[in-house]
């Protein structure tokens, strides 16, 4: 057993960690910390987990080929990132000694931080079966089962044609991938791990987020971080509200979209508002637009309208017409699968 966490804690934890070096390395210093690192790491993870299973989805190749070619590369590739960004341990680790709160902030940060707690225990010891899980969390089981990808219905197991709606988004896929390496069964890891992992992942996101809307005032990022905790505690107003998506199906392709996608795309919003955009920032918003397809097929088409006539607004007020050019080469995932969605449609 604990061979199996163990496994599974280094595809979680020291996989993304080591994935997330590098991009941050060659962001802007006042972006690098260890959250970030966190982050990048996972979107690197989910965005070539995207690049290299589609083809063999597309081309109905077999699922386990498809989990040794992206072990493989990314072991790899966390190997090199760890080497190549090993210069960002240092400015991470002074920016983290930097940060001494006084004893009213560590109050409210402990508050915040209890709060998140409480949230990851509901969400481990109150977990129940939603009706979706008879699509995402079959169709991880049926690629275990039968070695293909998105062939057989998971519905009620019978084998048909490629299911061209869903074959572009391999979030159910991972979650096999992430069964399959650990010897974990992939029912127990959405219910009973992603579904608290996801969770600090998300809290993550909107930590990084206060640090942008409140560069100076460490106790107003605090401050909203609390009012998010007590939003998505109280925000179970009916059960396709976001923060109900964030407690009851946390490993799902739309939740993970709505819950961590969005709010990253507009903390890479403001980033671009605050012409804090280096090369590390511009790679990582190409890598988050894979990682909006690489959840659900909806973020083909949406995402693109929304950063675009974003960059429209800004170039428009800020007379730079180049800010078009360069968030236009980051929307080529979206014109690619949105592309190859029409032809395999």
């Amino acid at each position: 057993m604990w061979l199996h966490l163990g496994l599974l804690a280094v595809c979680t934890w020291v996989l993304p960690f080591c994935m997330g070096l590098l991009p941050v390395h060659f962001m802007r210093e006042e972006h690098k910390s260890f959250g970030m690192v966190w982050l990048s790491g996972w979107m690197m993870m989910f965005g070539v987990f995207q690049v290299l299973t589609v083809p063999f989805i597309v081309c109905e190749s077999s699922f386990t080929r498809a989990v040794q070619c992206y072990t493989i590369v990314i072991g790899v590739l966390a190997t090199v990132f760890l080497f190549m960004g090993r210069r960002c341990f240092p400015v991470c680790l002074r920016r983290l000694k930097e940060a001494k709160p006084d004893r009213g902030l560590i109050f409210l940060m402990a508050l915040v931080l209890l709060l998140i707690a409480l949230q990851m225990y509901f969400a481990f010891h109150m977990q129940y079966l939603d009706g979706d899980d008879s699509f995402y969390v079959a169709v991880s089981l049926t690629s275990q089962h039968t070695d293909t990808m998105y062939r057989f219905t998971p519905y009620y197991g019978a084998d048909g044609e490629l299911d061209i709606r869903h074959a572009l988004s391999c979030a159910p896929i991972f979650m096999a991938w992430l069964s399959e390496v650990s010897g974990i069964h992939v029912t127990i890891i959405c219910h009973s791990y992603i579904s608290i992992l996801f969770l600090l992942l998300m809290y993550s996101i909107y930590g990084q987020a206060g640090t942008q809307l409140f560069p100076l005032q460490r106790k107003s990022k605090w401050l909203f971080l609390l009012f998010l905790n007590v939003w998505y505690l109280f925000g179970n107003v009916s059960i396709y509200a976001a923060e109900s998506f964030a407690y009851t199906r946390t490993w799902q392709g739309k939740a993970m979209f709505s819950n961590l996608m969005v709010p990253l795309l507009f903390l890479w919003l403001l980033f671009m508002a605050r012409d804090e955009m280096d090369v590390g920032e511009w790679a990582m918003l190409f890598v988050l637009i894979l990682c909006t397809i690489f959840t659900t097929s909806t973020g083909i088409f949406t995402v693109p309208i929304l950063l675009f006539l974003a960059a429209v607004i800004m170039s428009v007020v800020k007379r730079k017409a180049l800010l078009l050019l360069q968030t236009g080469a980051c929307l080529v995932p979206s014109m690619f699968f949105g592309l190859l969605y029409l032809f395999l449609k």
